[in-house]
């Protein structure tokens, strides 16, 4: 079995959402095509079907790749993370290098997409999308996340269906896109009872003026500048 990466041109996203348990269920699932292949990384298998019925290997950890400053990899579960409720389906799951959080910042909070190339579809990209696509949170104590019912194994191993190519190979992708944490801000306070609230500006021969409109000398009130 050889394992590699490559680009498609075409491939099926399946996009993030939350749920109460450690990583996140599919209830709301919408599917639609995107032509753009993932950005961040793919993994081509070159037997997904002897993977997936090796009687020793429960996933495949892809080589490590960096995005946005932080090395991952790419976890793939051919029949499903059991732990987390994924029996009989295809799990798929992003980790962080813990090395890359023992400086500041301590944790990162990255957009995660997951794709399978569908070779059956001839328009864009297909993707599983949810209602919500919040950022998700990785740190020392919660490296990884990921969504262990993308879609069942038999639909995937199904040659009908597209998802296998040359026989038994199959495509993986993921987006990982780091959303900084913010770091500009203001605060604006209200107060009733200033001092010294007027400012009082003199124009001399207002009807002889030429300009569009003119800018008196800077005043303070109320501890700011106006």
């Amino acid at each position: 079995m050889k394992l590699g990466t490559t680009q498609p041109s075409k491939t099926s996203s399946i996009a993030v959402i939350d749920s109460p348990i450690s990583s996140d269920k599919l209830f709301d699932r919408r599917e639609y095509w995107r032509e753009r292949p993932p950005s961040t990384y793919c993994l081509k298998i070159s037997s997904f079907t002897k993977l997936a019925t090796s009687p020793n290997t429960q996933k495949y950890d892809s080589l490590p790749f960096a995005s946005d400053g932080y090395n991952w990899t790419l976890t793939v579960y051919p029949k499903g993370n059991k732990n987390e409720d994924g029996d009989g389906q295809v799990s798929l799951y992003v980790q962080i290098d813990n090395s890359t959080l023992l400086n500041s910042p301590k944790e990162v909070y990255p957009e995660v997409k997951f794709f399978i190339y569908n070779q059956k579809e001839d328009v864009d990209m297909k993707r599983i999308k949810s209602k919500k696509t919040d950022a998700k949170r990785f740190f020392l104590f919660k490296p990884y996340w990921g969504q262990p019912r993308t879609k069942s194994y038999d639909e995937i191993a199904n040659p009908g269906n597209g998802y296998l190519f040359d026989k038994s190979q199959i495509l993986f992708g993921v987006d990982v896109l780091v959303t900084e944490t913010f770091n500009k801000w203001e605060v604006f306070s209200f107060t009733e009872n200033l001092h010294n609230r007027f400012y009082k500006w003199e124009i001399t021969s207002f009807s002889s003026l030429e300009k569009q409109f003119y800018l008196s000398d800077e005043f303070t009130i109320g501890g700011r500048n106006w």
